[in-house]
């Protein structure tokens, strides 16, 4: 789907979800659970990484969750692994196009 002119994600799995397509995307599936968005912004900012977009989406409250976030700059190995240690986080992981 394309709104302006660029392409966006409509549904991500099961969940739908609308987002903008980036080269720099982080996509992480958490549980539904108060103080995931907070420590995600812990972790990115201590790596001193710019969230430029920041979209969420849930299967049910409590459910699972899904998080597309567009980032200025490639996310590091380690940075990405630090994320995956993150309570609540099923998967976290680069998107590429």
């Amino acid at each position: 789907m394309f709104a302006d002119g660029k392409p966006r994600i409509v549904q991500l799995g099961h969940m739908t979800k609308e987002a903008e397509l980036s080269t720099q995307i982080l996509n992480t599936e958490n549980a539904d659970k108060p103080g995931y968005i907070g420590a995600l912004g812990t972790v990115l900012g201590a790596a001193e990484m710019n969230i430029a977009t920041f979209s969420l989406g849930r299967s049910a409250p409590g459910g699972t969750a899904i998080a597309l976030l567009e980032v200025d700059q490639p996310i590091p190995d380690d940075l990405l692994e630090k994320i995956n240690a993150l309570p609540h986080v099923t998967r976290a992981e680069r998107l590429l196009f």
